[in-house]
């Protein structure tokens, strides 16, 4: 499924929860004091209510929003969602009977973001992206390696027996990165101090022109983390 991030597709969702969410005891605690002035909360968690003061009163913060235990077909798919946290606390208003929670970056950093360059979206679903364009860009053998928990002795298993050719570099990189320039995640990954400046048309496979070729072979050590980079900059 494609994020869903405009005011309108949120609007959808909203009411197709509210329509379809089975009933059940609301999570007092998930919710939070500041909503204690909501009709629904004073009504089912007046003692939780009882016991708040003002000090919820944070700002909005963007979160990646999960849903667990989907058995109804209308939400086959509807797996994770960028939203604010006040959309999270929303569907969990309407939706008493699913479990739903929301997590965000340490530090205040949200999800594909310094500090941490955490992923957007899920491995599975971020691997089936990177797999399909592998297929639609007609990647041979090296489709073995599309999907970004690859391990190096993999990489140089296909490469040293020659599965996979040098050739196929560039396209990799482009499907892993989906065209995107994370060369800031690689900077912010230590990418460049360990495995040289070479490395960075592996991190902006979009606007560096430059072609792969056997010299680089150096930046192999620094695979796993130019995947995560790649990964991070999945929307």
């Amino acid at each position: 499924m494609s994020l869903m991030n405009t005011a309108t597709d949120i609007f959808l969702l909203l009411i197709c929860l509210g329509s379809l969410c089975p009933s059940g005891a609301l999570k007092c605690e998930a919710v939070g004091c500041r909503y204690c002035v909501t009709r629904r909360m004073k009504v089912s968690c007046a003692s939780f209510c009882a016991r708040c003061t003002e000090q919820d009163s944070a700002a909005p913060e963007i979160v990646v929003l999960t849903f667990h235990e989907l058995n109804m077909e209308e939400y086959k798919g509807i797996q994770w969602l960028r939203v604010s946290k006040m959309v999270a606390i929303a569907l969990t208003l309407l939706c008493d009977g699913v479990s739903v929670s929301w997590q965000r970056s340490p530090q205040g950093g949200t999800c594909g973001s310094p500090p941490d360059y955490k992923p957007c979206i899920p491995l599975s679903k971020a691997n089936e992206i990177f797999r399909e364009c592998c297929e639609n860009l007609n990647i041979g053998p090296c489709i073995r390696l599309c999907h970004y928990d690859v391990t190096l002795n993999m990489a140089r298993h296909m490469f040293d027996n020659g599965i996979c050719t040098v050739e196929m570099i560039p396209k990799y990189l482009y499907c892993a990165s989906q065209g995107k320039d994370n060369m800031q995640c690689c900077s912010k990954m230590g990418v460049f101090t360990a495995g040289g400046d070479r490395c960075r048309k592996f991190c902006d496979s979009a606007g560096n022109k430059d072609t792969i070729t056997t010299k680089d072979v150096s930046c192999a050590s620094q695979l796993s983390k130019i995947l995560n980079c790649h990964w991070s900059g999945l929307e």
